[in-house]
């Protein structure tokens, strides 16, 4: 019998927490505990919603949204989850959605009870989907769901932002869905971590949907905001390549007072600026040479560490061109292929000052 839907309509920080899984959850034979590196300990997490499709920035985070909607779902019944999951932002941001179907009897396909990215399949039979590693979706989901309770699944998918299958991570758990046998899940695909990055952010011209900006990074100067600043960065020039430079350089999502990204080749060389005070182009880093035993770094060369560990902090004294003086940084660069080469974009802060009583 075709299902009667309802009518339709992921800042957080890198802490080490542990967190107990809701009673409903524990329930159904799942893990009494389970890490959710953005929380600290001793939080509560699905109550107090944070945990949220805007929180996510880990694969453990994705785990943890999908369980904490698996809770929603328990305490609130079928068809206020499908109302919730449909449209209230905690349950959606950028490319993060729910996703629920039916746990097929032998020889049926899935039905989709929910897709809050494209409603026109709910209420549709899906057909197999195959990837590039031989993996049928469905099948998969079904054999975690009634022989785990869920689970990882790792697939290829085309990617509608970007029109190219790329790798895929989804967790699906098993849940009752309006007394009907069902699994939820939720996935990203990697590139798109954190979600505040995805293309319709990046792209918005209301600052209020910039979720990860300079402006944000002047107002939130902790490492983690600076981290997703980097890696938001970085998956515009993974799109555009060198192209991206200029966007980078004075863009406003990008530059706001003291706050601004650079770029360097595998030289370290540094090809683009959004410092006013410097020149874009064949410049040093802002640090200056950072091989001079006399210099910030005492001779460490931090361009082979950032390539060596793809991403890492650097801590040093640069120039703010918002007060015009010398003060102490702190940077954070990652690496990433543009064009068929190595670059390193990065950027920083200048530490607030600490309030004097």
């Amino acid at each position: 019998m075709k299902h009667v839907f309802f009518r339709r309509l992921v800042s957080v920080a890198f802490g080490l927490g542990t967190i107990a899984l809701p009673s409903s959850a524990a329930a159904q034979g799942q893990s009494e505990d389970f890490a959710y590196p953005a929380l600290a300990a001793g939080q509560v997490a699905c109550a107090d919603k944070s945990v949220g499709a805007a929180a996510v920035r880990t694969l453990d985070d994705v785990r943890a949204f999908v369980r904490c909607a698996v809770e929603y779902v328990a305490e609130n019944g079928a068809e206020e989850a499908y109302r919730a999951f449909s449209e209230d932002e905690r349950w959606r941001s950028g490319p993060l959605y729910v996703f629920v179907t039916n746990i097929p009897a032998p020889g049926e396909r899935p039905l989709t009870f929910l897709h809050a990215a494209n409603p026109a399949l709910e209420g549709t039979r899906r057909g197999p989907l195959v990837d590039n590693f031989g993996n049928e979706f469905f099948s998969e989901q079904t054999r975690l769901a009634n022989g785990f309770g869920g689970g990882w699944i790792f697939y290829s998918r085309t990617n509608p932002e970007t029109g190219i299958d790329e790798p895929k991570a989804s967790y699906v758990q098993s849940i009752d869905w309006g007394g009907t046998p069902a699994v939820l899940g939720a996935g990203v695909y990697p590139r798109d971590l954190p979600a505040a990055c995805a293309p319709e952010y990046l792209s918005s011209a209301d600052p209020s949907e910039m979720h990860v900006s300079a402006a944000g990074l002047a107002a939130n100067r902790t490492p983690e905001y600076l981290q997703d600043f980097v890696r938001c960065a970085t998956y515009v020039v993974e799109t555009k390549g060198y192209f991206a430079k200029g966007e980078l350089a004075s863009g406003e999502r990008w530059r706001f007072g003291s706050i601004y990204l650079f770029g360097l080749d595998d030289e370290g060389v540094q090809f683009f600026t959004g410092n006013p005070s410097r020149v874009n182009g064949m410049d040093r880093p802002e640090w200056g040479d950072a091989t001079d035993p006399a210099g910030p770094f005492g001779g460490r060369d931090v361009v082979s560490v950032a390539k060596a560990f793809g991403e890492t902090f650097l801590y040093y004294d640069a120039f703010n061109p918002e007060c015009g003086r010398v003060e102490r940084k702190v940077a954070f660069v990652k690496r990433v292929t543009a064009q068929g080469g190595d670059v390193l974009i990065g950027a920083g802060y200048y530490p607030l000052p600490p309030p004097l009583f």
